[in-house]
């Protein structure tokens, strides 16, 4: 038995779950079944925070527009933050894939409630 009372195998495939995880640049884009999204939304409480505030607000962005109002904040932030490159920097940033809103069956907006009840305010 490893540390902290995990196995040597759990560890293993924690590690190679860590090393399979990339940076994705390509989308699907077929719909996700509510179920899929309902379990992945189950997760937040199991997230760490600080004296159990759990912060964490979800909002689902799903009519049309309210997805093409979170699109254009991206992409007023995307442009203020390629304004503050240059030269080769500028160009590499450009280049990076950072959104794949327009093309996603599902979007999720995340946001931190800083005066949470909770947590003592923490």
């Amino acid at each position: 038995m490893g540390g902290a009372g995990f196995s040597d195998d759990f560890r293993a495939d924690l590690e190679r779950l860590m090393r399979w995880r990339r940076d994705v640049r390509h989308f699907r884009t077929d719909p996700v079944a509510p179920e899929i999204v309902d379990a992945c939304l189950a997760t937040f409480p199991l997230a760490p925070s600080v004296g159990l505030s759990e912060p964490w607000r979800v909002v689902r962005v799903e009519s049309p527009a309210a997805r093409a109002a979170a699109l254009a904040n991206f992409e007023a932030a995307n442009a203020a933050a390629l304004a503050g490159y240059s030269g080769e920097k500028a160009k590499t940033y450009a280049n990076l894939k950072l959104s794949g809103m327009a093309e996603a069956p599902v979007q999720l907006a995340i946001f931190c409630d800083d005066s949470t009840p909770k947590g003592a305010n923490l």
